[in-house]
């Protein structure tokens, strides 16, 4: 089968979407499809590209997998009106790469962008076939939740998008149930529905001890990490307002990653002595700081939608690390730490709160062990090698 997945992410992005998309288009070309990536140029979560980067189009073999560049605008700073032109670009470059090539049995749409879905049906309508739309977050929704979409004529056309998108799909996916909820809501059949979650991979087994003896942190420090996109949907602030308050020397906080919003917290842990950056690392010292991690750090800013489950809570569960779930009480990331007992919920914007939990976990550091092992059983069940199986099964791909 001729598959072509069509996305804005992909290697060798190490965050977010990216590596999700490298999972599915290595699954697919293991099981004999001839494997098509058409993308934009790396450039996630550092919000720009490389100067050799900066072309018109490019294509290259990663991994048996034939990656298909197209350019987009990547603006210094996201705005609302910026976004969409940094979608709407790729979406159009895209498009016509893919009208002027060769036809593809399936298209695998990922989404964001939802345009892309709408790109899609158009393409189908001129020149036959299906495509498959899935959903790794619905960001219409969460713009709205957020407050940076405000005009109702606006909404009304996102709104529009979407249908038109769910419409022409023959079949979508979500990475999360309270995204098929909010289809099922907007009247999609749930014929059309599976769910696709994120997976992750067994952890790959280091030396413990080394982040800490590299980065001269004692063995009695308590260690808590974050690890991703540094922006705004992420409310990182809060980890500096709280660590302010913790009066346990021990507690050290790590934010690894980059994004819009990294200068920005820079300026505002100036002077704190116990919160430390570090840029996206490379795997192997992923894994390193992993393995000597206390407490792992995943966080969503208030409003910011309860259908959404960060990818990086999958790799934390998976090394057997408890998670700090900084996210509205009712969003389906706190349903899941909440029913697997793998870490504590904490409330978004109560940094007084997040201070005091830091000091309760840093006290007894004993209470955290068997949700580590609770974190194991979840993450062992989110397995790429199960996950996409049974994908391709129920969803009928191969």
């Amino acid at each position: 089968m001729r598959i072509v997945v069509w996305g804005i992410n992909y290697a060798p992005e190490k965050l977010g979407i990216g590596p999700c998309n490298v999972a599915l288009c290595q699954f697919l070309l293991e099981r004999g499809s001839q494997i098509s990536m058409l993308t934009g140029f790396p450039h996630y979560p550092a919000g720009k590209k490389r100067e050799e980067e900066r072309q018109l189009l490019a294509t290259e073999n990663l991994g048996g997998v034939r990656v298909r560049r197209c350019w987009h605008y990547v603006p210094k700073r996201f705005t609302t009106t910026k976004r969409l032109f940094h979608e709407l670009s790729f979406v159009t470059v895209s498009f016509l790469r893919l009208v002027l090539g060769s036809r593809s049995d399936l298209l695998i749409v990922v989404s964001p962008p939802i345009l892309l879905g709408v790109a899609a049906r158009l393409i189908c309508l001129v020149r036959g076939g299906r495509y498959f739309l899935h959903l790794q977050n619905v960001r219409p929704e969460a713009a709205v939740h957020l407050g940076r979409v405000k005009s109702s004529l606006l909404i009304r056309f996102s709104k529009a998008v979407e249908s038109i998108a769910y419409r022409g799909a023959w079949r979508i996916s979500g990475v999360s149930l309270g995204i098929l909820e909010v289809l099922k809501k907007q009247g999609v059949p749930e014929t059309k529905l599976r769910y696709f979650p994120n997976g992750t991979y067994p952890p790959v087994g280091v030396a413990k001890g080394r982040f800490r003896a590299v980065n001269c942190f004692e063995a009695e420090k308590f260690l808590v990490v974050y690890s991703g996109n540094i922006g705004v949907r992420q409310g990182l602030q809060q980890l500096i307002l709280a660590i302010r308050q913790v009066k346990n020397p021990a507690v050290q906080i790590i934010i690894c990653g980059d994004g819009a919003q990294k200068q920005q917290l820079l300026k505002m842990a100036a002077g704190v002595h116990n919160i430390w950056f570090k840029g996206t690392l490379e795997a192997q010292d992923y894994r390193e700081m992993l393995a000597d991690a206390d407490l792992m750090v995943v966080s969503l800013v208030a409003g910011s939608g309860g259908a959404s489950i960060p990818h990086k809570l999958l790799s934390a569960c998976a090394a057997g690390k408890p998670v700090l779930a900084i996210c509205d009480t009712g969003s389906e990331l706190a349903t899941v730490v909440q029913t697997n007992g793998c870490g504590v919920v904490v409330r978004p914007d109560d940094p007084e709160d997040l201070a005091q939990c830091l000091e309760r976990l840093s006290s007894n550091p004993k209470q955290l062990e068997p949700m580590g092992r609770a974190a194991k059983e979840l993450g062992d069940r989110f397995l790429w090698s199960d996950i996409l199986k049974r994908f391709a099964r129920e969803a009928e791909i191969l």
